[in-house]
């Protein structure tokens, strides 16, 4: 179960960067605002708080261990 849980997180991180840096994070772009903040900033925010969510569940689940040192 790690290993496919693994595999699932990291394409999905890849898959999440390559969708913000495309299509997400466009030069000029403020408007839709969310309370009066800009678009670029808390769309930023909101991928930054999904990538460090996975990588904070990968870490739990990564399927290889450490050799340990005698």
């Amino acid at each position: 179960m790690k290993p496919k849980t693994w595999n699932t997180l990291w394409i999905s991180v890849l898959i999440l960067t390559l969708i913000s840096f495309i299509f997400l994070f466009k030069e000029d772009k403020l408007n839709p605002q969310l309370f009066g903040i800009p678009y670029i900033f808390w769309i930023g925010f909101l991928v930054t708080c999904l990538i460090v969510a996975a990588t904070f569940i990968a870490s739990k689940v990564f399927p290889y261990q450490e050799t340990k040192k005698s």
